[in-house]
């Protein structure tokens, strides 16, 4: 079957390195001359929305579940009720200040489609000011470790753990934000010697089936008291490096 990718930006680093490895070509956005067909597999790496030709070939995850996991609070709902753990969440901000009071730190989400903590601000009880108005909240999970799993049709290919980057204790005279583990707060993922508890790749892979997509980045906290695993997104266009990109090309050639 002759394999395509389409990218919701053409500039995509990961959809170019997955193109060169798997020896496919990347689909234009403008002036393209591809035509679609039932013969034809298109990877449809992060668009919510792809040209009519392309939707005339089979394609590996829906534009319409991409434009669901692109907007956090439509994510929460698609899985809901579902049987995959995800965090308590609202869009009330009385019940997010009812949550506040009984002691609970609360992540208002100020933006939907933010990416590594834009728009994100932490509600304290001590800190009055950091109660505002946002589409989206949800209760703190407390957190050992925080997993990306990376899942192609049906199993994990790759785990990756995020972890504090070496020397940004030194830098940093110490002061870590273990809350909000991303880039700016010296965080990265790390794969050596990762061991991801059983409930991180079992919800990850439930998260996945649910929505009924082919491939994806699962974001999944683990709290080890409750020894639970809650999903908090999932990335359709995934940043890929190194093995990430050797694993996703050899998982995504073998769908046939």
């Amino acid at each position: 079957m002759v394999m395509n990718i389409y990218s919701w930006n053409e500039a995509s680093e990961g959809a170019k390195q997955l193109a060169t490895a798997m020896g496919i070509k990347r689909l234009k956005h403008e002036k393209s001359k591809y035509k679609g067909s039932d013969k034809k597999l298109v990877i449809n790496w992060g668009s919510s929305s792809v040209p009519d030709e392309v939707k005339k070939s089979r394609i590996l995850n829906p534009p319409n579940v991409i434009a669901v996991c692109a907007n956090k609070l439509h994510f929460f709902k698609a899985l809901s009720g579902k049987g995959v753990t995800i965090p308590d969440w609202t869009d009330d901000y009385d019940q997010a200040i009812k949550w506040v009071t009984e002691g609970h730190v609360v992540c208002a989400r100020t933006v939907l489609s933010g990416h590594s903590a834009t728009g994100l601000v932490l509600m304290d009880k001590d800190n009055p000011k950091s109660f505002v108005k946002a589409p989206l909240y949800t209760k703190y999970v407390p957190k050992k470790d925080e997993y990306r799993v990376h899942v192609v049709a049906g199993k994990v290919i790759d785990v990756q753990r995020k972890a504090l980057r070496n020397g940004w204790l030194e830098e940093h005279g110490g002061d870590v934000n273990y809350k909000v583990r991303n880039l700016a707060n010296g965080f990265v993922y790390v794969r050596q010697d990762v061991v991801a508890p059983k409930q991180v790749m079992e919800e990850s892979v439930k998260a996945m089936e649910i929505l009924k997509l082919d491939f994806g980045a699962v974001d999944v906290v683990y709290n080890a008291k409750k020894e639970s695993a809650y999903v908090l997104e999932i990335n359709t266009a995934p940043g890929l490096e190194g093995t990430s990109v050797d694993n996703y090309a050899k998982a995504l050639g073998a769908i046939k």
